[in-house]
């Protein structure tokens, strides 16, 4: 058992690197080296938070599980880069949403489209009975670690 223990260690240690780092390196490509990823994360969070029409500065914070001036200081970055801005409230003028440029679009696209490679290539690779297996598992992994917060 311990053995068994051990190669899921193993597994997650090296899985958990080579993810981040072939999206470290697809990311730098995209961006030619001017985006970090976790600030390409937030580009991400803001097109989640916009499509449903909740990209204020609060709820995208509550998204990253980051606090509200870390948000800020990474948004500040990347409106002097030109990748987001923004927009105050119609009525609220007291409330912003943050909106993605053109530029982020782009940048967007290529990060989604990375995950959608990534998932494929797992999904397509193993059978229906094993995805119930693999989907019981990472919900029950996930559980653990949304505990640990």
């Amino acid at each position: 058992m311990d053995c068994k223990k051990e190669k899921i260690k193993d597994f997650f240690i090296k899985c958990f690197y080579s993810i981040i780092h072939a999206e470290e390196k697809v990311l730098e490509s995209v961006s030619s080296g001017k985006l970090t990823t976790n600030e390409v994360h937030l580009i991400s969070a803001v097109f989640r938070a916009k499509a449903v029409g909740k990209n204020t500065f609060s709820i995208i914070a509550k998204m990253l599980d980051v606090t509200l001036g870390t948000l800020t200081t990474s948004f500040n970055r990347l409106a002097k880069k030109g990748y987001l801005k923004k927009v105050p409230h119609e009525i609220d003028k007291r409330k912003f949403y943050i909106e993605p440029s053109d530029l982020a679009i782009a940048i967007h696209n290529e990060h989604v489209a990375f995950h959608d490679k990534m998932f494929s290539g797992i999904i397509n690779s193993i059978s229906e009975d094993q995805l119930e297996i693999v989907i019981d598992s990472l919900e029950k992994l996930n559980k653990f670690f949304m505990q640990l917060k």
